[in-house]
């Protein structure tokens, strides 16, 4: 027989045709279940059963049928489930449409269900009678419904599962009520509120705290309240034997109610129930669920905010008495007991976690009102808790006390009291310890708290955020205690040190270059310890800013620690060490001793220079990574040299001549490569630059001779014919015959480029587009002015000497820099330039320019083995590739570089005339051939260009560029989402998704870089580069030629997958609506075009953590305007019933300062797409990864890389093109 056949939407009839319909009625949904279920049903049979199962909820006698089916006990348990899911459509979508009568019939159901539930009922059928109990109370309590209080005491004392139910229902209101932000109890928000406050507190209470209350709303049965009968019920059930499956259940189902209530109930409550007291002897049971939930209630009391004196003497005071305290370590020692990474007992390791978290917020109140603490509390017990938790070897754990510790130990009164002095020592050593980059440690590593991080933590980019808030607050921990104690701290800390690096190869073989790597444990080992010391360092200074009562003492104290600082690091110059990154790391700490703390001993300054200028370690070419660290280690010399000469020029001009000497010597040996010349130059530039005893018309003169070398080399005729046309700039690189080459070496027939050598005539190409890419003057511009603007301050006198130096110089070099921009760009653009080539060979070019890189969370090998992998493929196809694509990126950001430089000095480059045309063509004209990473640093330029325009020439200057970049950004954007959408769609479930989510990755980045520039643009607070510049968004706003393309870009940013950006673009287009209330085109763009995007986004799952925005939204456009968005609303689909859409807007417009009722209004109006609502779309689809609290979401805050989902929801098909565009 044909299931499918037989099901006819007709056959739900009304009752009134006897037993035979409804027996009828009972079989037909009973044979749709079946066919549902049934492995041998066809995809047709499902898909009508479905249709007719569906189109049953509708019928009008749903509800009564649907209570037939779930009250009677002798129905298959799936059929009564189908019957509570009629009834809940009923509820949800048709409650308006009930008379009163009907309405009331519908919850005497809902009642009867309620009373009739049994031992034999499955679990999942008694909790949906507690949510349609809910969706009733949500509706009707407190207004029709004015006796449930009573129905629930009845309950409560007829069975545990009655109990259970009622557990359920009175949780599950304190979340939607107050927790959450429900969009139906949000409606009646304070009906419903009055009524939880009335039902749950203790009548004495209530009328001691609210004596002036309405106290006409009847609701309340009885005068104990539900507080004290859940605190009686959790007493009752520990006095059994809580191992009892039966009674654990209760005890824990009892907590999880009572913890809803904590956030919202009255403090006066909480004390008089004595709910502290009941959940501490829950958290004493020996039973760790009970155990979990117990502590699960005391976080949410003690995360509560705004708790005044008396309410913390009466909640928050308790926890720190002997026996509260004495409980909490016992518990936690219990944790600790046989816990092994390798065998984790996951349920008594999560109490650990938790336990930790609300010793983070105890430790917090104590640090905030350490005043109220009371005589006889265990100051140094809780303390020790919190130094205790620190000290676990799982960092999860410890986060939470060591996060308090940062707070505690800035208090002055917890400091005086003598309870934190015996920690001192211990905290200092745990954080010296953990400042090691655990993130590189090997994938083997079996150090305990490594692998303690990897269980807890599962993705790399969650991790490495982890740690980076670890590691700042362990440094935060040594400043503060360096601040408190500098003397004793730093001794101990650079003792420390000394041991460290005299014992580094101690029973190890010394460095060898074939063994080198950037994360072995003698380099992490000198990170750990170079950071500590930062930190150390940073709070030595901040004791010296802070005022003195004895500054003699102070003096005696500062000098006699500059003497061991530079005896110190005397003596640590004197060590040479041959791993270049070590070196290197200690190069950098010595040049933060010496600019920062040790600021008056040129002397030193002089020594760590000279060192710094005979460091030579020698390349290894047979060992590529070590080569690049020599490299990386001679660049931080220089860039250290730059810093010191900024910092002592006057000292260095009294041995300048002695330096130049030295300089020139050294520029001359055959190894010095053209770079390290070129910092030497600028070295010696910043000497003269910003010396003051220099006479200012020799300085003046021997800046512009060093100068002129830039102008002369971009006057240089055959640089300026070598770009004038893009043929002759890839002639100039070398490329000219590109094409040629990747064709006769049949690039195009292999498939994996990095394991094909590249030929003789290969390399020699690849080694003249290296050198000739020399030959452009971009380095020595680069380097010139970083020297004349870093660490400047405008108006300074060696920032106006700099400005009128490089104002001659900036129309000579700005031609060729707009030229070389654009044709680095064009080079990229397939379709323009490369078009006249094959389609194979268009694909080979395409492929050239696709660059490698390297993504945390995404790529599946480590950061180092990708830069190996890469470093060891330059003498192959890919090698080449790179070196093409490369040496015109360089060519891009370099030119990038300058343009930003150039922008510091303000009216000499923002003035020159028509210079705004011609540059936003060069940096927009090919922009849409980049990639999203490539058109990221784009953004970043363009980004300076316009934040640093002068008030005056912003009508000039800023129109082409805002057009040009967001016009851009729009096209990029738009065009990269639909591709990586397609991409999801057409993509299998056993692709290789690695690429797909590295482009989806780069792409979220750019799209919140791109928001984020509208919401700097746009934000009344944002003031201009000079203090006296009028806000930006003023002249945005009132130049219609400027707000266009930012707007037009908004639109669509309201589409893309991406929370942050969808979330901070609705936050700006509501805070411009306010000013456009009168009729203009903007005001339609926002009611039509905007309105219907915001709309489409909150009817997609993928958009639910925006939905509050998104509603925010939608109510404040309804608000612009009366007809335009009411009538785009009654285009939708289920949208037909004017009479109650207007009664909706007609309430959205009568409440116009309550956002959350806006919200939940809007939310309600637009409550369904075919039947779903949209609030549980998002639940249908949401991907559901590991839990974490909100503490551990807190230290793993970072931009989430999300799932890529594969298809589209089925439901959903049409609801982007709902409003009828085609």
């Amino acid at each position: 027989m044909d299931v499918g056949a037989a099901i006819t939407p007709h056959a739900v009839v009304a009752n009134g045709g006897g037993d035979a319909h409804q027996n009828r009625d009972l079989s037909q949904v009973l044979q749709a279940l079946q066919a549902i279920y049934d492995p041998a049903s066809s995809n047709d049979t499902r898909r009508q059963a479905s249709e007719f199962l569906e189109q049953a909820k509708r019928h009008p006698e749903a509800p009564s049928l649907g209570h037939t089916l779930a009250y009677d006990r002798s129905q298959p348990a799936q059929l009564r489930h189908y019957g509570l899911s009629m009834l809940e459509f009923s509820i949800k979508y048709k409650w308006e449409d009930f008379s009163e009568d009907q309405a009331a019939a519908l919850r005497n159901y809902v009642v009867e269900l309620a009373q009739n539930v049994a031992a034999p009922d499955p679990v999942y059928l008694r909790n949906k009678i507690a949510q349609l109990w809910i969706e009733v109370a949500k509706r009707s309590w407190g207004a029709e419904w004015m006796n449930m209080d009573a129905q629930l005491v009845d309950l409560w004392t007829t069975s545990l599962h009655h109990q259970a139910i009622v557990l359920h229902v009175l949780e599950t209101l304190s979340e939607e009520v107050f927790n959450r932000e429900d969009p139906t109890a949000g409606l009646r928000g304070p009906d419903l509120g009055r009524a939880c406050v009335e039902i749950f507190t203790p009548a004495h209470v209530l009328a001691e705290s609210l004596p002036t209350r309405d106290k006409s709303l009847d609701v309340r049965s009885g005068t104990e309240g539900w507080l004290k009968r859940k605190c009686d019920n959790l007493t009752s059930c520990l006095g059994q034997d809580c191992n009892e499956e039966r009674v654990r259940a209760s005890a824990v189902k009892t907590l999880n109610a009572l913890r809803a209530a904590m956030p919202w109930v009255m403090p006066k409550a909480i004390a008089a129930v004595e709910v502290i007291e009941h959940v501490c002897k829950a958290l004493a049971t020996p039973v760790v669920p009970i155990q979990l939930a117990a502590v699960e209630v005391l976080s949410a009391i003690y995360t509560r905010h705004h708790l005044n004196d008396n309410d913390f003497s009466e909640l928050v005071c308790p926890m720190y008495t002997p026996g509260s305290v004495s409980l909490l370590r016992d518990v936690y020692r219990w944790t600790m007991q046989d816990l092994d990474v390798n065998d984790i007992h996951e349920q008594k390791y999560t109490l650990c976690k938790r336990l930790s978290e609300l010793s983070n917020s105890l430790g917090l109140y104590l640090e905030q009102k350490p005043q109220l603490i009371p005589e006889g509390s265990d100051l140094p017990g809780i303390l020790g808790l919190l130094f205790d938790l620190f000290q676990n070897p799982s960092l999860v754990v410890s986060i939470p006390a060591l996060h308090c510790w940062t707070k505690i130990l800035r208090s002055r009164m917890l400091q005086d009291s003598g309870a934190i002095s015996p920690m001192i020592g211990g905290l200092l050593e745990t954080c010296c310890a953990r400042l090691v980059r655990y993130e590189a440690f090997p994938e083997d590593s079996s150090d305990v708290t490594f692998l303690f991080l990897n269980e807890d933590i599962d993705t790399v980019p969650e991790r490495h955020a982890f740690l980076g808030n670890y590691r700042r607050f362990c440094v935060d921990v040594v400043e503060v205690l360096v601040r408190k104690t500098p003397m004793e701290a730093m001794e101990h800390i650079l003792g420390q040190a000394t041991n460290m690096f005299q014992n580094l190869y101690t029973n190890q073989p010394s460095f060898q270059p074939e063994h080198f790597s950037k994360s072995s444990s003698q380099v992490l080992l000198v990170d750990a310890q170079v950071t500590v010391i930062d930190a150390a360092l940073k709070g030595y200074l901040k004791w010296l800013q802070n005022a003195s009562s004895d500054p003699q003492q102070e003096d005696r104290i500062r000098i006699s620690m500059e003497d061991s600082f530079e005896q110190w690091c005397r003596q640590i110059l004197e060590a040479r060490f041959e791993d270049p990154e070590i070196s290197k790391k200690v190069i950098t700490l010595m040049a933060t001793f010496s600019t920062k703390a040790l600021p008056d001993r040129p002397g030193f300054a002089l020594t760590f220079l000279e060192h710094m200028l005979t460091v030579k370690i020698a390349e290894n070419p047979a060992y590529p990574q070590y080569s690049e660290a020599v490299k990386d280690l001679e660049r931080t010399c220089s860039l250290e040299m730059q810093k010191l000469a900024m910092k002592f020029p006057d000292d260095f001009m009294n041995v300048y001549d002695g330096l130049e000497r030295k300089i020139t010597e050294m520029s001359s040996l055959p190894e010095t490569d053209e770079r390290q010349r070129m910092a030497f130059n600028a070295f010696l530039f910043i000497i003269i630059h910003r010396s003051t005893s220099i006479d200012q018309n020799v300085r003046e003169s021997r800046l512009k001779q060093i100068l002129d070398q830039v102008k002369d080399a971009w006057c240089d005729e055959r640089v300026t014919n070598s770009i004038s046309s893009f043929q002759s700039f890839c002639g100039l690189l070398g490329m000219d015959q590109l094409p040629e080459f990747l064709s006769s070496n049949n690039f195009r027939g292999v498939e994996d480029w990095s394991t094909q050598p590249l030929s003789s005539e290969g390399q020699t190409m690849q080694a003249t587009i290296l050198e000739r890419s020399q030959q452009l003057p971009l380095r020595l511009t680069k380097t010139l002015l970083a020297a004349s603007i870093e660490k400047l301050r405008d108006g300074s006198p060696a920032y106006e000497t700099a400005a009128v130096l490089w104002a001659n110089a900036i129309p000579v070099i700005l031609p060729n820099i707009l030229q070389l921009v654009s044709h680095a760009q064009a080079f990229n653009n397939i379709e323009t330039n490369w078009s006249h080539l094959p389609p194979d060979l268009q694909q080979v070019i395409r492929r050239v320019l696709t660059d490698r890189f390297w993504q945390a969370g995404i790529s599946t090998e480590s950061r180092d083995d990708f830069f190996a992998r890469v470093s060891g493929s330059k003498s192959t196809y890919e090698g080449f590739a790179s070196t093409v694509r490369g040496t015109v990126r360089q060519i891009r950001e370099s030119a990038y570089y300058i343009l930003y430089s150039l922008t510091r000095f303000r009216d000499f480059f923002y003035g020159i005339n028509d210079l705004p045309g011609p540059l936003s063509q060069a940096l927009f004209g090919n922009a849409h051939a980049l990639s999203a990473h490539h058109l990221s640093v784009l953004l970043s330029v363009s980004t300076h260009l316009i934040e640093g325009c002068p008030a005056q020439l912003r009508p000039t200057f800023l129109p082409p560029m805002i057009e040009g970049l967001f016009r851009e950004l729009g096209r990029k954007i738009t065009t990269e989402w639909d591709a990586v959408n397609r991409q999801i769609q057409e993509s299998g479930e056993n692709d290789n998704l690695t690429d797909e989510m590295k482009t989806e990755s780069i792409l979220r980045q750019l799209t919140y870089s791109s928001v984020s520039l509208v919401a700097v643009l746009l934000d009344p607070r944002q003031d201009g580069p000079a203090q006296k510049d009028a806000p930006m968004c003023d002249f945005i706003l009132d130049t219609p030629a400027v707000l266009e393309p930012i707007l037009l870009f908004c639109n669509p940013a309201l589409r893309v997958r991406d929370t942050r950006s969808v979330v901070t673009i609705v936050r700006v287009l509501r805070l411009l609506i306010s000013r456009f209330r009168e009729k203009s085109p903007i005001r339609d763009f926002f009611c039509n075009d905007i309105f219907k995007n915001a709309i489409t986004s909150l009817h997609e799952p993928y958009f639910v953590d925006c939905q509050k925005e998104l509603a925010s939204l939608i109510a404040a456009i309804i608000h612009l305007d009366a007809e335009a968005p009411r009538n785009i609303l009654l285009s939708l689909p289920g949208m037909g019933d004017q009479t109650r859409l207007d009664r909706r807007l007609e309430r959205l417009r009568s409440t116009k300062n309550d956002d959350k009722l806006q919200r939940s209004i809007v939310l309600d109006l637009l409550s369904s797409v075919r039947g779903i609502s949209i609030h549980e779309q998002g639940k249908i689809e949401r991907p559901r990864p590991k839990k974490k609290t909100a503490f551990q979401e807190q230290y793993m805050s970072i931009d989430q890389t999300p799932a890529v989902v594969r298809g589209d929801s089925p439901e959903l098909a049409g609801v982007a093109d709902m409003f009828g565009d085609a």
